[in-house]
């Protein structure tokens, strides 16, 4: 296992106190000592179980999940890798390596995890997987790169890449406004498969 020390684990939460301590747990577990959740101020004890399980947490200034991972690079991430997934547990800390990877090899700076490589059955509803595949359609069209899966909130990035680009959506478009900014400022982007799980029953 190679050691974490340059990665930041960033976990944007609103509510997600039955997932998020697995979350934590399993990626300090597999080596990771930085997990930084930020929270939109949860009206459940979504902070309280990350804090229980050797999470940092801090609280977000705004809302929305675009304007917690701003925050969160901008001021709290002070490692050199970031590495963002949701705390809902759809997302398997198997793929961490693969995704972290290409960043730690210096053969990427923005990588994105691939859910369509490797979805179980349940992780997303059939009307929702038309639509994230015409939206990629649609980007490869426009921007010239078939990212496969621009929606994907699974992916890794240098700080230094995020810090160039010019981000304003404040809620879950900023997964979109990461692909189209990484394609304007040329930021090496590569795509990896991922495993993408149904959201646990007792998950909100």
């Amino acid at each position: 296992m190679p050691p974490y020390d340059d990665v930041c684990v960033l976990v944007p939460t609103y509510n997600e106190a039955e997932t998020i301590g697995d979350v934590v747990a399993e990626f300090r577990e597999a080596g990771f000592d930085d997990i930084l959740v930020v929270d939109g101020r949860s009206g459940d004890n979504t902070t309280t179980v990350a804090e229980s399980e050797g999470a940092r947490v801090v609280y977000q200034s705004g809302s929305g999940k675009g304007q917690a991972v701003r925050e969160a690079v901008r001021e709290h991430v002070n490692r050199e890798y970031v590495l963002m997934l949701d705390g809902d547990a759809t997302y398997s800390v198997d793929d961490a390596e693969a995704i972290s990877g290409p960043l730690r090899d210096g053969d990427a700076d923005h990588v994105i995890g691939n859910r369509f490589a490797d979805m179980k059955p349940g992780a997303m509803t059939r009307l929702n997987q038309v639509g994230n595949r015409i939206i990629n359609a649609v980007f490869s069209f426009i921007h010239g790169h078939d990212h496969k899966d621009i929606l994907s909130g699974y992916r890794a990035f240098t700080r230094d890449s995020f810090l160039r680009l010019s981000l304003s959506a404040d809620g879950f478009g900023i997964e979109t406004e990461l692909a189209v900014e990484c394609v304007k400022h040329g930021v090496r982007t590569v795509v990896v498969p991922i495993t993408y799980e149904p959201r646990p029953d007792e998950s909100d």
